[in-house]
């Protein structure tokens, strides 16, 4: 970056191009927005403000989040390079015990070598607050990880050889006056393969079907308890995947196979069985389009156990680009999460046992509006609604809120 700036010349050229930065503020307002549950209790709530607005079921609150960062974009010679660097503050005007920042930095490497071999490299760190949905009141801030390299191989013209490595490490940060979440710490290492077929018909390297083998190999370095519980964890997959574009309008992309996990501990969270995830995205005009997903899937991307959930959904992404400057957007999700016996029976946080339930229906409806009065400029309003259904102790919420958003990006195009 010091070279691209060594004259007068190439800092006019770099800055706005290459160098893009950028600035946000956010503005949200929700009746429950700490996602408290229907019958939570207060006694074991270290903060008086919490504790006092459950007791008078009092749970709205306005939240301010302030961003900056820095978009890096640069291609030399058919190497391309990019990075995000942003900062947050966000602060919350009732509930000031849950102010945090949020750091996120990303960098990767789209690299070529000849006409055949090509791939990714790069990595992510994000700092954030963890996600209220299954820790309800609760601060802990979760740092977040992740390594990779992928490669793909095109040794024919109707075949492509594929390969990946990705490392994800995730830690765990809670006020002293709150139980150790740190037995939700863990690192996977996966690794994966595969072949695809590149058909010559539609978008050209686009219409693919092939098989994809993945292996994950996940630690948990710290015990739940005095108790001797090993939560790690080794996940087998075989998956077949379709990327299709039917027409010009048209496309979709299914993913589905047979996926083994095997607990290193406890034989009843082991499991084997189906997962399969399908997009399909539509365009019946140049303005207006639609994306719908389904999936089936065992995860614990949420953070929230040491084990994971089967989760089953399906989601609804309209927009209408009424005008050039003016989009409506929404986003409606409808997911269950099932843990059935596959819950940490040595969980150290009562509140995080009491908070997950066996069965979890969760749903999510948002309508945005953006504006973009010119380029980089972008204005946003949205209106959500959010609930979970769950037969866990504490029952489960509902939440209702508004959000404004105003970004300014420099040199955008």
């Amino acid at each position: 970056m010091l070279v691209f700036f060594n004259s007068s010349t190439h800092a006019q050229q770099t800055f706005g191009k290459v160098i893009q930065p950028f600035g946000s503020y956010s503005y949200t307002a929700d009746d429950n927005i700490l996602r408290i549950r229907d019958k939570q209790p207060t006694d074991n709530l270290p903060d008086g403000t919490i504790r006092n607005a459950i007791v008078q079921r009092d749970l709205f609150d306005m939240s301010h989040r302030f961003t900056g960062g820095v978009i890096f974009q640069k291609e030399i010679s058919r190497q391309r390079l990019s990075a995000n660097f942003n900062y947050s503050r966000v602060q919350f005007d009732r509930f000031s015990i849950m102010d945090n920042n949020l750091k996120n930095f990303s960098g990767n490497w789209n690299w070529l070598l000849g006409n055949q071999l090509e791939g990714n490299m790069g990595a992510s760190y994000t700092q954030s607050l963890a996600p209220f949905l299954f820790q309800p009141g609760i601060k802990s801030i979760r740092t977040e990880l992740i390594e990779y390299i992928n490669g793909a191989w095109r040794f024919h013209p109707r075949w492509r050889l594929n390969g990946e490595f990705t490392r994800y490490d995730l830690g765990i940060k809670a006020p002293p006056d709150v139980p150790r979440l740190r037995f939700l710490e863990r690192t996977e290492n996966q690794f994966e393969g595969g072949v695809d077929y590149v058909s010559s018909r539609g978008t050209v390297g686009r219409n693919t079907i092939g098989v994809l083998f993945r292996y994950i190999d996940g630690n948990f370095p710290f015990e739940p308890s005095s108790a001797f519980v090993n939560n790690d964890y080794n996940q087998k997959e075989v998956m077949a995947r379709i990327n299709w574009d039917v027409t010009s309008k048209t496309s979709f992309q299914v993913r589905g196979g047979w996926v083994d996990r095997q607990n290193a501990s406890f034989a009843q969270r082991d499991f084997s069985g189906f997962n399969a995830r399908g997009i399909f995205q539509w365009r019946p005009t140049d303005k207006t389009g639609l994306t719908v997903s389904g999936w089936r899937e065992t995860s614990a991307r949420q953070n929230l156990t040491a084990s994971f959930s089967l989760n089953t959904g399906v989601s609804l992404i309209p927009f209408w680009n009424i005008t050039e400057k003016v989009r409506m957007e929404g986003d409606f999700s409808y997911e269950t999460r099932n843990f059935g016996n596959r819950i940490n029976p040595f969980l150290t946080d009562p509140d995080l046992s009491n908070a997950i339930g066996v069965h979890n229906r969760i749903r999510n409806a948002t309508v945005r509006f953006v504006y973009n009065p010119y380029l980089g400029l972008e204005l946003s309003a949205s209106a959500y609604h959010a609930d979970l259904k769950s037969d866990a102790f504490f029952g489960g919420f509902n939440a209702n809120g508004a959000n404004v958003n105003l970004q300014y990006t420099y040199g955008q195009r």
